[in-house]
């Protein structure tokens, strides 16, 4: 069992040398609106906080090193979400601690594997400062990539259809009971972008509440056939996201 700051900080520098390189997931460049939509989502404002190098700052434990700098340096802690982005594919907002300085100021003080210089955080208010890290959230995400406006669609090709066809397309809206414009926006195409996001958002939720169960308070476990069936099921769709996005 871990205890003490010295164990964690070992393991953290073994962690963090397992990571570097690993991810797909950054800072965003800029704080765009389907950030704040999504911070919105999360019930706060997203700001830039810096990252700073710290002697108690430990990836994978980052409450317990705020907390070791407020106990050898003052000030405090603050729990919110940092939200990561995939670029053209979704953003990823995962529960984090900041130190608050002494003269109020939010500084991210865990090492970044990728070298973030700094990172888009949501403070979250709820969480209280004595909030019991190893009870935290789930990661959250957002997708980037939007649907279009079916219903919008719909309306334009009914503009340009014949008499006779309206009247058609209003007949088999009647035996369906629903509006023209929808049976007709229920006919369109969908777009597959969107779709092939969301079941690899649902197979990276799954993945991480998998991570959970098997790793406990701990960040290092022993996988099972469906954690690695889950991971085979989502790099296949990675790969096939960063195909669809390169071609959006």
């Amino acid at each position: 069992m871990t205890d003490t700051f010295e164990d964690k900080k070992k393991l953290a520098q073994e962690h963090f040398k397992g990571s570097v390189g690993e991810s797909d997931e950054t800072t965003p460049e800029a704080i765009t609106e389907v950030v704040e939509r999504f911070a919105s989502s999360l019930g706060g404002a997203p700001q830039f906080v810096p990252v700073r190098q710290d002697q108690y700052g430990l990836f994978g434990w980052c409450s317990d090193g705020v907390l070791e700098k407020v106990k050898n340096d003052g000030g405090g802690i603050r729990f919110g979400w940092t939200i990561w982005e995939w670029p053209k594919i979704f953003l990823t907002a995962e529960f984090h601690a900041v130190w608050i300085s002494q003269d109020g100021a939010l500084i991210d003080i865990t090492p970044k594997p990728q070298r973030e210089t700094r990172i888009v955080f949501v403070p979250d208010a709820s969480y209280p400062a004595d909030f019991d890290f190893d009870n935290r959230p789930t990661n959250r995400r957002f997708r980037i990539p939007q649907e279009p406006d079916y219903k919008m669609l719909a309306e334009a090709g009914i503009s340009r259809m014949k008499p006779s066809q309206l009247e058609y397309e209003r007949k088999r809206a009647a035996k369906k009971d629903i509006p023209v414009t929808d049976w007709v926006a229920s006919k369109l195409p969908r777009a597959t972008f969107p779709l092939l996001v969301d079941e690899l958002i649902q197979v990276c939720d799954a993945l991480d509440r998998k991570t959970d169960e098997l790793s406990g308070a701990s960040n290092f476990f022993s996988p099972d056939r469906e954690y690695g069936d889950l991971l085979k099921r989502k790099i296949a769709l990675m790969q096939a996201a960063e195909v669809a996005a390169r071609n959006s």
